[in-house]
């Protein structure tokens, strides 16, 4: 009998901590995308369109952590680096400091994806 499915589905907490903050991170950005996207200007609305998208993917790859793959770990830090770029971005264009708040949750991403739990959990199980 193969237990590969039921060694896979017992992720550490840290992993679940990763899923945790980029579905919440996900939300916020899809949130203040669909909030903000009636404004007038032309930069903002596609502003408003890359918040949405982005969030998409993150809840996307935030799925995808499910699997302990390198290139689940590798498209998390990625993707929360464009968020942190795209937070900035917009605290340029909206010049609100509300906006800067969302650059916490990536950051945490960042942070915990680079445990020593998280690695080891990555490497010995990627295939």
């Amino acid at each position: 009998m193969n237990n590969t499915k039921r060694i896979d589905s017992h992720r550490p907490a840290v992993i679940r901590l990763i899923q945790m903050l980029m579905y919440l991170a996900a939300v916020v950005n899809i949130i203040n995308g669909i909030y903000s996207i009636n404004s007038l200007d032309f930069l903002k609305k596609w502003l408003c369109i890359a918040m949405i998208v982005v969030g998409l993917a993150a809840a996307y790859v935030g799925f995808r952590l499910n699997s302990p793959s390198a290139t689940s770990r590798t498209a998390a830090i990625t993707l929360s680096v464009a968020m942190i770029g795209l937070r900035l971005i917009e605290f340029a264009v909206w010049q609100n400091v509300g906006f800067i708040i969302g650059v916490i949750l990536p950051v945490l991403v960042i942070w915990k994806l680079r445990s020593q739990e998280s690695k080891t959990w990555f490497k010995g199980r990627s295939t």
